[in-house]
């Protein structure tokens, strides 16, 4: 029961690497953490371990992929429109951006002080490497090469004004971390619930393997086929070992969209590991964010649903393109349903059972800009509606990103089996009653995305299998820099929303949007265009570092 979840608050606040002048041991108050008195028990360093957990990812709320090809959010996002130049200071390379990384290596220089057990030492250790691994992943993303600190720096360290390490020997590090975590941190049936685990280490490494793999083999960066073998080799293990499955109740109709509106996730079979809202210890805003969105689905991302017979729009027999929204819905992927606002899905349901439906698509700006409005997280529950309040679990690692990391990672080695897509995407298939992929594809689809390069059809069929599963939990623009796929966004239906017919039109009382001449809704009216810049795949250091350590530069490519 939810009341039985254990939840994790930090209890270690991160300091920052460099904002303190005075003794780095004067951090830290006599009565909870200083030394040397507080490194003596197994009981201290689990306690320094915990204090991490607050940098796992919470509820993100309507906009995790506004910046994408999939979401267009009101107001345009300055760097995916190449609006934004180098920071004066900050943008991800501040002072306080370094704090967690400092912090781990603030432990490991004092752990061994720790007597006890062994095995629940190299537990917290573990946790504890886990979470620089995590950190330096988000360095390597945003920045590409930065400096792998892995002891405690000083004021007067002659290593903080050394040079950027290659993004190959970072990951290196990484990976070693990874591994020791993974190999002494236990398995979910015997540490609490929210606690990190041997199977969500190994969901993360398969995440930032596949990641990597993809950066250096399209960005033509070499050595990137044994990263692909680790990311297929850590998400076979949760496959064989970890017990998990794809949550489904023979409810095609709804399975897909109630994973999203849960209370409690830890006992539910797709996930790996949860982050835990308990009501007055710690709530979020999703859901009443969720109503006023300022955002909405692309054309571009509906039209990468497949038909109702496994088939695109282009090749299916079928189909048939409709006046009315319903009617389209009908003859598709039935995710597409589960993820927009229809007529089929309540929108609330009052305390006396009442359930409310939106008749037509919302295109009023403040709620959708699209008239796809995103039903993803949007409970139709209406306590959950209130500000700061809701205490819907939301995932960390889910099962389903698991198969799709291991499907694609296995297609790239040229190892992708009927069996492997029986295990992975046609799982994913089986919860909405959708045909199967077959590793033959049997199509030609002429309205593949354009990603600047072509594909083999499993590929492409993969791809679009991952945007449509993981639509909205913040993956998309990753998976755009790591495919080196920047050209998707220049396609003008990543821009636009949905189609309004003129039948539709005269269903509203009024109707002042404008329309292209296909009639799809426009929300950049100043905007028609959008061109890409390659520079964007990494951002730039800011001014005030590369001023006070020269040795960083040169700058990001195109930030010169």
């Amino acid at each position: 029961m939810k009341k039985n979840k254990i939840l994790l608050i930090a209890a270690v606040a991160c300091t920052s690497m460099f904002s303190s002048c005075s003794d780095l041991l004067d951090l830290y108050p006599e009565d909870s953490l200083s030394d040397p008195k507080f490194w003596t028990s197994v009981q201290d360093l689990e306690l320094y371990a915990n204090g991490f957990y607050g940098i796992l990812p919470g509820a993100q709320g309507p906009g995790a992929d506004d910046e994408s090809d999939c979401y267009v959010n009101e107001k345009p996002k300055t760097w995916i429109f190449n609006l934004e130049t180098i920071p004066t200071s900050g943008g991800g390379w501040g002072n306080g951006d370094w704090g967690n990384i400092r912090s781990c290596n603030y432990f490991m220089a004092r752990y061994k002080q720790g007597k006890g057990d062994e095995s629940q030492i190299n537990r917290s250790v573990a946790v504890v490497r886990f979470f620089r691994a995590w950190e330096y992943v988000y360095k390597v993303k945003r920045f590409g090469d930065v400096p792998w600190y892995e002891t405690e720096l000083q004021m007067d360290s002659e290593e903080l004004y050394k040079g950027r390490d290659s993004r190959k020997v970072v990951f290196t590090h990484i990976l070693e971390d990874l591994d020791f975590a993974i190999e002494h941190l236990p398995k979910p049936n015997e540490t609490k619930t929210g606690n990190m685990h041997k199977y969500a280490a190994l969901a993360f490494k398969s995440r930032a393997c596949l990641y990597e793999a993809s950066f250096r083999k399209y960005h033509g960066l070499g050595d990137y086929e044994e990263l692909y073998r680790e990311a297929a080799d850590a998400a076979a293990q949760v496959i064989e070992e970890g017990g998990y499955s794809i949550y489904k109740t023979d409810k095609p109709l709804q399975d897909y969209y109630n994973l999203f509106v849960q209370e409690d996730l830890a006992s539910n079979s797709e996930c790996i590991m949860p982050r835990v809202y308990i009501t007055k210890l710690l709530m979020h805003n999703n859901t009443r964010q969720m109503e006023e969105s300022y955002t909405g689905l692309s054309r571009a991302m509906f039209e990468q649903y497949l038909c109702a017979d496994g088939l695109p729009t282009a090749v299916s027999p079928g189909y048939e393109e409709a006046d009315m929204p319903m009617d389209e819905l009908m003859q598709r992927d039935p995710r597409l349903r589960q993820t927009i606002d229809n007529p089929e899905l309540p929108f609330k349901v009052l305390s006396d059972g009442t359930k409310q439906f939106n008749a037509l698509p919302i295109i009023d700006t403040k709620y959708c800009t699209t008239g796809y409005y995103v039903m993803k997280y949007h409970s139709t529950d209406p306590e959950q509606w209130n500000i700061g309040q809701s205490t819907l679990d939301v995932f960390i690692f889910r099962y389903a990103e698991v198969l799709l990391n291991y499907a694609e990672a296995k297609a790239e080695l040229g190892e992708c089996t009927q069996e492997v897509l029986d295990q992975t995407v046609n799982e994913l298939r089986d919860r909405v009653e959708m045909p199967h992929l077959k590793v033959n594809v049997g199509f030609t689809d002429p309205n593949w995305p354009d990603y600047g390069y072509e594909l083999s059809p499993l590929l492409y069929e993969i791809r679009r299998e991952r945007a449509v599963e993981l639509v909205g939990e913040g993956f998309r623009w990753d998976d755009i820099v790591r495919w080196k796929a920047g050209k998707l966004l220049e396609a003008p239906k990543s821009m636009l929303g949905m189609k309004v017919s003129d039948k539709l039109k005269e269903q509203y009382d009024s109707f002042s949007r404008e329309l292209t001449q296909d009639n799809l809704l426009i929300v950049y009216p100043d905007r028609t265009t959008r061109k890409w810049d390659d520079k964007l795949y990494l951002h730039p250091l800011p001014i005030d570092e590369t001023t006070m350590n020269p040795n960083l530069l040169p700058n990001n490519p195109g930030w010169e």
